[in-house]
């Protein structure tokens, strides 16, 4: 991937031209960003191919709200993999752990502090950054590059492990030494 956001695509979705406008802003001179309007758009352009890998997502939206648009991307095998981050409003702790239980992977409050902001998308980035080296470590012949627009799911990387270890078996029998663990 190499530095932190290098190729990663975000998605804003934000209702407020505002809010939207600078976000965008801020961010698209490290990032290719692609930004919405509301939860449903946000949706079905997550869910299209080559979609972004991370998502900044406001809570109150038309037509589907953040941590709604956070549970129905958790529970679709296309979609769980994207990293969430919650941008909004609410700051009450109460609201902070509905969000995070909603399955987004980061919460953050409006107003925000920018530098703050960028270093949560920055650890946003470290973290597929990891999931695509454990594929690449699990997968034989597989690089980053190959992964870089794959969006890294959990059943992505079961599979991945489930193969790395069957090869690891079936290389051991042939050679009569015990498989080591991937």
């Amino acid at each position: 991937m190499g530095k932190p956001g290098e190729f990663v695509k975000i998605l804003i979705a934000e209702d407020d031209p505002f809010f939207r406008s600078l976000l965008a802003e801020l961010l698209s001179p490290d990032f290719d960003v692609v930004i919405c309007e509301d939860g449903v758009m946000a949706r079905n352009m997550l869910l299209q191919e080559n979609s972004p890998r991370m998502a900044l997502l406001d809570w109150m939206m038309p037509g589907m709200t953040g941590p709604q648009l956070c549970r129905e991307l958790r529970a679709h095998p296309k979609t769980e993999g994207i990293y969430l981050i919650l941008l909004t409003a609410k700051n009450d702790s109460a609201d902070i752990i509905a969000g995070l239980r909603a399955g987004a992977d980061d919460y953050t409050t409006k107003p925000f502090v920018t530098e703050e902001l960028r270093a949560r998308v920055r650890l946003g980035c470290r973290v597929l950054e990891l999931q695509e080296k454990i594929a690449c470590q699990n997968v034989p012949g597989a690089s980053a590059s190959v992964l870089d627009n794959t969006v890294l799911t959990q059943p992505h990387l079961r599979k991945a492990c489930s193969t790395a270890t069957l090869a690891s078996v079936q290389a051991s029998t042939a050679t009569g030494r015990e498989p080591r663990n991937p």
